[in-house]
């Protein structure tokens, strides 16, 4: 515990000299859903705000990895990283410090998110909160993991924070956060389920809209769940605390 609340606290400080922060995680989603909730109420019938709310809760969720990614490579070029890896901590629990106060930021993230669609954009919540809850720390693992193999398939921040930038709105985009799958092109449709944010979406539409709970959620939570197990077993092998990781771009 100290040695986790140790990371919290460096983590606290970043956050609180990066506006970028908040501006990717809270304003820019907060921003959508007020563009777009009108349109798509006469798209889809009904409070536009249900899809809007869910579809970009969960595609700016995945943004904490770029965020988590960046503070990894600013510790190597600062120096911190090399006194974590002279602490004699394993690789294991390196990689689960440096992820657990992201997967605490975009579990808050997303729960403040929905609160904030349900006030001002008028987002039903009609479901279990308790499936809800269950529902977003699924999604913040899944998330996290996959920010750590991101992580370990780069070695320099501008490569790092591109393919974050990809993954993030390919796979969202292709899942449904951005515009509803039944409305996609047909040759689209078939590879939404093939991401987690179509499960994401979808699990989170069940609960706000449609009085899911547990157990409606249940294949959804199933598959979010086999992505963050398939993740994490990948990370695990492939996240190398003495790669080197450079902030430039060469």
């Amino acid at each position: 515990m100290t040695i986790t609340w140790a990371f919290v606290r460096k983590e606290l400080a970043t956050w609180r000299q990066d506006p970028t922060l908040f501006v990717f995680l809270f304003a820019a989603p907060l921003l959508m859903q007020a563009l777009l909730s009108d349109a798509f109420s006469g798209i889809i019938g009904g409070t536009g705000a249900n899809q809007t709310v869910p579809g970009f809760t969960v595609m700016f969720g995945f943004y904490v990895m770029m965020f988590m990614g960046t503070s990894h490579y600013r510790e190597h070029a600062s120096g911190a990283w090399s006194l974590v890896k002279a602490s004699g901590l394993s690789r294991a629990t390196m990689a689960i410090q440096l992820a657990i106060p992201y997967f605490v930021l975009s579990s808050a993230q997303m729960a403040l998110l929905i609160l904030t669609g349900w006030w001002l954009f008028g987002a039903t919540v009609n479901g279990s909160l308790l499936a809800l809850a269950v529902l977003i720390l699924t999604i913040a693992w899944a998330a996290i993991a996959l920010g750590l193999v991101l992580i370990s398939l780069t070695r320099n921040v501008s490569a790092m924070q591109n393919l974050c930038q990809l993954v993030v709105l390919g796979m969202g985009a292709v899942g449904g956060a951005v515009v509803p799958v039944r409305l996609m092109p047909a040759w689209d449709r078939p590879l939404a389920p093939l991401t987690p944010q179509y499960w994401a979406v979808d699990g989170m539409q069940q609960v706000l809209a449609q009085h899911g709970g547990l157990v409606s959620i249940g294949p959804n939570l199933l598959v979010l769940a086999g992505w963050a197990c398939v993740l994490s077993i990948i990370a695990a092998f492939a996240f190398d605390p003495g790669s080197q990781r450079r902030v430039a771009i060469r």
